[in-house]
């Protein structure tokens, strides 16, 4: 395999190989109308992997030429001139080319000549010559994280390709602007992706796109519903056609099995900063919403809690007390005696069911407060206050120095890996859940708590009005439809969703429970 470029990560990883199901292979030829009709059309698969969709495009090649009569020969050629591939995986080329020749001599056309080269898709210098050729730009690009890549390699990415000069951007971004380079004047593009780019900063270049170049004809959209075995993806079919020349575009959704037609959505009236593929009746509903009041944002701040990177080691469950000392456990059984003094009590907002709700929980805080701050204690007082607590952290040392890939912690080795939260996840303040079926918004009182795995809302009025207000049908209703997908039809509550969350101006008609629907 040609991994020049990749970090040391799985094969299958390093590749951002998914396998493709046959029907979204057959649903996404049919979409772009990649049909037997079509035999005399050009397709390319700019990431073909073992050769799911060339090997149902050849089907419909041969089918199609055959029914208008062709001799075999005529067939062949057609198959040696318009079927194209490209494949950095060495095996994933000589694959996709063995099953091309099975379906070939099921017809009893043998020896073709195909078209399935060995390179890398991003360069440029391999792709450029194919620039403007095929009617059908079809597959199911590579999922690999910009991070998962060597840095010369990344910037080279980041640098020639244009969709991907935004966040920390995924390869299946650049495929989709190498397919419109690819496409021919009148030409059509399917993909199946991850549905990341409708929210993400990585995505916005190409959402930009797609909402000025009136080439987004179809949205199919499988929400939480898992379509690729043994891996977790919340996927999205786009098709693209340069006749299209609309302003709108089909929207449809999938629950894996059946497709269904929702609404022709007008691109320029989605939101640039997070698409809402949702009925038109449904986006009038929230718009009333964003409408009726103020952001949470503007009148609350929404922090993260603490972030120790490696939890395990600071926060434990039911220590045992005794006078002035506590009894630590860790996984493997091991057991420390510190001092409890350096312990705070903890919430873990992920699994938080209700406000009474004892966990239980500590956290080793080795900070303390000047001028209402915390700021890390210093080793050499550490020593001094809490040897006990230093002895500990000295046994798992090497351990905390490999948090954050071995970085070196800013603050000091003992420190938490991130200082967010030191100081605003105490006090009083709701708390909830970084996903969930449904709100979940508790108020908890107790101002010596921190926190972490989720949210915090830090408000100055009325905590339990404000909680009542973002556990309403209302906030259900506006979550269900413009948060992130996760499986088992989870959503989002992470503060880039819910502070665009409308608390209505009126405090007294939402205090009497009149709401907008």
């Amino acid at each position: 395999m040609q991994n020049q470029g990749l970090k040391k990560i799985s094969l299958e990883k390093a590749n951002g190989v998914v396998y493709t199901p046959e029907w979204i292979v057959e649903t996404i030829l049919d979409f772009v109308g990649f049909v037997e009709s079509s035999y005399r059309a050009t397709v390319v698969d700019p990431a073909c992997g073992d050769g799911a969709f060339l090997t149902m495009a050849a089907k419909r090649i041969i089918s199609g030429g055959l029914r208008k009569k062709l001799d075999k020969s005529c067939v062949k050629q057609l198959l040696e001139k318009n079927v194209v591939g490209f494949d950095i995986d060495k095996k994933a080329v000589a694959k996709c080319k063995n099953r091309l020749d099975q379906v070939a001599e099921k017809y009893n056309i043998n020896n073709v000549q195909w078209q399935i080269y060995q390179g890398d898709s991003l360069d440029k210098e391999f792709v450029l010559h194919f620039f403007k050729k095929f009617d059908f730009v079809v597959g199911n690009p590579p999922y690999v994280r910009i991070q998962h890549l060597e840095k010369e390699k990344r910037e080279k990415i980041q640098q020639g390709w244009r969709f991907c000069q935004n966040g920390s951007t995924d390869i299946f971004i650049a495929f989709f602007e190498l397919g419109v380079h690819l496409l021919s004047k009148i030409g059509k593009l399917g993909y199946i992706t991850p549905n990341t780019f409708l929210k993400t900063k990585a995505g916005e270049n190409l959402r930009w796109f797609l909402r000025n170049s009136n080439m987004l004809k179809t949205l199919i959209d499988f929400e939480h519903h898992q379509i690729f075995d043994n891996v977790t993806t919340y996927s999205l079919i786009t098709i693209l056609d340069k006749y299209h020349f609309k302003d709108f575009f089909y929207l449809y959704k999938s629950n894996g099995k059946n497709i269904e037609f929702i609404d022709e959505i007008k691109v320029k009236e989605l939101d640039i900063n997070n698409w809402v593929l949702t009925s038109n009746e449904t986006s009038q509903k929230l718009q009333l919403i964003r409408e009726r009041g103020v952001p949470l944002g503007q009148i609350a701040q929404i922090h993260v809690g603490i972030t120790t990177l490696a939890d395990n080691y600071y926060i434990f469950q039911n220590p045992i007390f005794n006078g002035d000392k506590a009894i630590i456990r860790l996984k493997d059984g091991r057991e420390f005696t510190i001092e409890k003094k350096i312990l705070k009590p903890i919430i873990k907002a992920s699994v938080l069911k209700n406000a009474g709700e004892n966990q239980n929980r500590f956290v080793i805080f080795p900070y303390e407060k000047i001028n209402g701050r915390h700021f890390i204690i210093p080793e050499a007082k550490l020593t001094q206050q809490y040897p006990l607590s230093y002895k500990y952290f000295l046994t798992i040392k090497d351990i905390l120095l490999a948090r954050d890939k071995g970085k070196p912690n800013p603050v000091t080795w003992y420190a938490f890996g991130r200082s967010q939260g030191l100081d605003t996840s105490f006090g009083r303040k709701i708390l909830t859940s970084p996903i969930n079926k449904t709100p979940n918004f508790i108020v908890w009182e107790k101002e010596d708590y921190t926190f972490y795995a989720g949210y915090c809302i830090k408000y100055t009025d009325d905590l339990n009005w404000l909680a009542s207000i973002l556990n309403s049908d209302e906030m259900n209703f506006y979550i269900s439809h413009t948060s992130r997908d996760y499986q088992n039809n989870y959503k989002s509550f992470a503060k880039s969703f819910i502070e665009n969350f409308t608390v209505p101006n009126n405090g007294l008609a939402i205090r009497q429970n009149q709401f907008v629907f």
